[in-house]
């Protein structure tokens, strides 16, 4: 096997010196705005340009918080790669399974309200019973949905997942009715590959399906869409005017193109919508709106004058739920040198020595990042990237080398947040 570490560690100084010469002719990111804050300096930037290069990233949107506010945002590159559009501070990204972490918060703002306990069977809230077949006497709980201990095997969604969801919509009946026949022994789209040969509540296996089943679960509970029950409870309440799970609630122009990219070259793609899986990966929203959300997880629930949660619900959400349930799935997609473990709805992530908490989100055409860097009592730092590179790198790009690009980023972005 190509060591690709070692290259890159090899070229690394090479390429360094050659965009500090060339920097115009190898970058392909131009930054549009000058803070004047400590992140401003050509050597970060040029180091940023780099590492969007070799992550192919066309845009990326850095933005940093600590305690109650935004210390740095800053966008680079293209929205839209060949109309030479620059990203800016209102750019839409889709966030992927940061969606997830909305998701988790608006299904325990129900809990706070009563609704259910965390160790209710879920079936007791569904038109059916979610049962892993294998293994039919073992309930399956809100607290495991919302871990990844549910059992369900559907990491990046099978290819099997693809015919059902290209015929779906977003309405809670039809959502309902495709999920059934997709994990419901004798359904039309059932297959034993969506069950793992383990109890729920034994190993932790990332679920796209499982966050499906939580977002549906927020919609039976609340008698509401998640659409309007997240507009209502938490994008109101925090500001975040520019955020939907639907295409037609944000300024469609504002939207990132997104791309993927075959041969180093970047193929355009439509601009979409999720429809059934939007509680677990169709979140529109710029970096302004979702560090608001942010900045009311790193307070304890509240930003500004509004609270979202309270304190112990925000701290039962970042502690891991089954200590002893690593995500090796999961930890492999990084490269296999993350140990990545779940709370509910939030991961809490061994990243090469530095425990981050938080959620990365990947999407068709878009790749995203919102972690909790530092969470000490007098002082708590924050980073969410947002960028429209593409999901899936070019075929002869291993997960280590993919695990390796974004290393690199986010080290240097923890490098910089250091010195404020």
């Amino acid at each position: 096997m190509i060591d690709y570490y070692g290259k890159l560690k090899r070229l690394l100084p090479i390429l360094i010196v050659l965009l500090l010469v060339f920097p115009s002719s190898l970058s392909l990111a131009t930054s549009t705005v000058d803070n004047g804050d400590s992140f401003d300096d050509r050597s970060f930037d040029i180091k940023i340009r780099f590492l969007m290069r070799l992550n192919y990233l066309p845009s990326l949107i850095i933005c940093v918080v600590k305690n109650n506010s935004i210390v740095y945002l800053k966008p680079y590159g293209f929205s839209n790669l060949y109309l030479r559009k620059k990203a800016s501070e209102d750019t839409v990204y889709i966030s992927g399974s940061i969606s997830k972490v909305i998701t988790a918060t608006a299904l325990m703002q129900l809990y706070e309200k009563g609704f259910f306990d965390l160790d209710d069977c879920v079936s007791k809230y569904l038109p059916f019973e979610l049962r892993n077949p294998r293994y039919p006497g073992v309930n399956i709980t809100f607290r495991m949905l919302l871990s990844h201990q549910a059992s369900i095997n559907d990491f990046g969604l099978q290819p099997i997942s693809v015919l059902p969801i290209m015929v779906s919509s977003r309405c809670s009946s039809d959502i309902s009715n495709l999920t059934k026949e997709m994990l419901i022994l004798g359904g039309k789209w059932y297959s034993d590959r969506y069950w793992l040969d383990h109890p729920p509540g034994d190993v932790a296996q990332y679920s796209n399906q499982g966050f499906v089943i939580a977002g549906y679960l927020v919609e039976k509970i609340s008698g509401k869409s998640i659409e309007e029950y997240c507009r209502e409870h938490i994008f109101k309440p925090l500001n975040m005017m520019n955020t939907s799970f639907y295409l037609d609630k944000v300024v469609k122009r504002r939207v990132a193109k997104p791309y993927t990219c075959v041969g180093g070259v970047f193929l355009p793609l439509p601009k979409y919508d999720f429809y059934f899986i939007d509680a677990a990966g169709g979140l529109f929203t710029t970096a302004e709106d979702l560090s608001h959300f942010l900045i009311a997880h790193m307070n304890a629930g509240s930003f500004e004058e509004e609270r979202i949660l309270r304190e112990e619900t925000v701290n039962l959400m970042h502690t891991i739920q089954y200590p002893n349930s690593t995500d090796l799935v999961l930890s492999r997609f990084f490269g296999g040198d993350v140990e990545i473990h779940h709370g509910l709805g939030w991961q809490i992530i061994n990243f090469y020595g530095v425990r981050l908490v938080g959620h990365s989100g990947g999407a068709i055409g878009y790749n995203c990042h919102m972690l909790i860097l530092r969470d000490d009592e007098n002082e708590k730092v924050g980073v969410i990237l947002l960028s429209n590179g593409p999901l899936l790198l070019p075929a002869f790009l291993s997960l280590k080398y993919t695990a390796v690009g974004y290393k690199m980023l986010l080290e240097a972005i923890l490098e910089k947040v250091n010195e404020l």
